[in-house]
């Protein structure tokens, strides 16, 4: 099934526009890199060893970018437990699936995937949301108790990068207990936030990635000089970013990367001796910068030179703030895509939206709503029947309040109180009457329900909250199979994949 996203609740508005062809603050579309300056030799060596250490042979791919004999793909993703929500998956289908594109086209593509171990955002890192038997069950780790373990290098009140952090037993526990599995590998005791979730991607996609940490201190080195300039033209890099943000304000859209106090746009982050991050005005060594969420795209385009980036929506719009920067610093930017959308049911739950004749606008709606619109003649008979008995009544307390009021204006007040219950228990009366109508078809209401607990869990997009390793466990390859083959990359749709 194809949706248009502008029925995906909450999509972004700027995205949407931009998908529809208005660039006048991003380019929608751009020509691939011819060749690419020489890449740091250290660096490639770093990539190399990282990959192997994470169980991905990625010499030949890593070799071609570096040499610029492929295309480079690129996205990326903060760390998650087990692999992070769906929509991770999503963005490496795909990078996958545009890989093959080129090669059926007879050009050599790599794929590679950011990995932002410098993101320090515990609670979303060490949160899982799992489907089980349809349903999505929060399994969360509690962040006081956790640092308990943790508390000799770590205190509640800092901002630490999460990729070096240790996996927390009692998150692991739970996950293997719910599943009944065996410990695998990627959840060994001791490993951490970066290995656990590369090595679980190098055990699901083999050598199709090239994976990279934005930690890598050749990757920093190498950065620099960038980071010199951008710290040399601090000021203007300010103004600039406000100029646009009122472009983009005068345009109807908000930007997407808010100066914390108001005035000051984040550009940096120093990281201390335990990997705590304190923000900064001017880069430090190379080693100990970390860059912010408006710094961090300018690091991987300088540095890596990208031909493609893909990201989600709100990424896109990050772009659209940044492309004064580039000018201004003199990076190339790549063609901006937007990953591809999709949600994922197993048959029996999919086959829901065909057999009650679901459209796309109803997706996301409660089950009840859902039911509600199927049965259009027996709810509107109810709240006929409901107002004309409710109007019928107020016609007659009209009747006695004309001859009781006379002989007691005291009434008054209890007439009206009366009116205000017998109103509401009527709507009360008229709600009842409409859900069991719609609930007298069990079947029906159970297989709506749990396509709309499939879907839109406690009212969120499933993609957005829902991990993916709950379905890989159960569907393994052919999940990530229908994914890369249904996906459509850089696309104003989203798929329903059924499983």
């Amino acid at each position: 099934m194809r949706v248009p996203l502008s029925q995906y609740p909450g999509f972004n508005r700027f995205t949407l526009d931009w998908l529809a062809g208005d660039d006048r603050f991003l380019p929608r579309r751009g020509a691939d890199r011819q060749g690419r300056r020489a890449v740091d030799a250290e660096l490639v060596a770093a990539l190399k060893a990282q990959n192997r250490q994470w169980g991905i042979d990625a010499d030949a791919d890593i070799d071609a970018w570096a040499t610029g004999d492929a295309v480079m793909l690129i996205a990326g993703q903060q760390l998650g437990f087990a692999g992070g929500p769906l929509y991770t998956l999503a963005k490496i289908a795909t990078l996958l699936k545009m890989k093959r594109q080129y090669a059926s086209e007879g050009k050599k593509a790599v794929a590679f995937f950011w990995l932002a171990s410098e993101d320090h955002d515990w609670d979303e890192a060490a949160a899982l949301s799992l489907p089980v038997a349809g349903l999505c069950v929060q399994k969360q780790v509690n962040r006081q108790v956790d640092l308990v373990c943790m508390r000799a290098i770590r205190s509640a009140d800092q901002r630490a990068a999460v990729g070096s952090l240790p996996v927390p037993e009692s998150l692991i526990g739970q996950l293997l207990s719910l599943y009944d599995l065996p410990r695998p590998s990627w959840l060994r005791p001791g490993i951490n936030f970066r290995d656990s979730f590369a090595e679980l991607l190098a055990s699901v996609f083999g050598n199709e990635l090239v994976l990279i940490d934005a930690l890598t201190p050749e990757l920093r080195r190498a950065g620099l000089p960038l980071f010199q300039q951008i710290g040399e033209k601090h000021d203007h890099i300010q103004d600039a970013l406000h100029d646009r943000a009122k472009e983009l304000a005068a345009a109807g859209y908000a930007q997407q990367i808010v100066p914390p106090d108001g005035e000051h746009y984040t550009l940096f982050f120093e990281l201390d001796a335990h990997g705590v991050r304190h923000p900064v005005t001017r880069p430090v060594e190379a080693e100990r910068t970390s860059t912010s969420a408006l710094t961090r795209p300018l690091l991987q385009d300088q540095v890596l030179q990208p031909d493609v980036f893909v990201g989600g929506p709100s990424e896109v719009a990050y772009y659209a703030q940044l492309v004064p920067l580039y000018e201004m610093l003199g990076v190339a930017m790549p063609r901006v895509a937007l990953r591809g959308h999709a949600l994922v049911a197993p048959k029996r739950v999919a086959r829901a939206i065909e057999r009650y004749d679901i459209e796309p606008h109803e997706l996301f709606a409660s089950a009840d709503a859902l039911l509600i619109e199927r049965e259009p003649e027996g709810v509107s008979q109810i709240r006929d029947i409901a107002e004309s008995a409710r109007a019928n009544l107020m016609q007659h307390i009209e009747q006695i309040s004309q001859l009781a009021l006379p002989a007691d204006h005291s009434l008054a007040g209890s007439i009206q109180r009366s009116i205000g219950h017998l109103e509401y228990h009527f709507n009360k009366l008229s709600e009842r009457a409409i859900k069991g109508l719609v609930r007298k078809d069990r079947e029906r209401l159970a297989a709506v329900r749990e396509l709309a607990a499939t879907l839109h869990p406690d009212a969120h997009v499933q993609d957005r909250v829902v991990g993916w390793f709950g379905y890989w466990s159960e569907y393994g390859q052919h999940l990530t199979q229908c994914l890369i083959d249904e996906i459509e990359p850089d696309s104003d749709v989203f798929r329903i994949v059924s499983l």
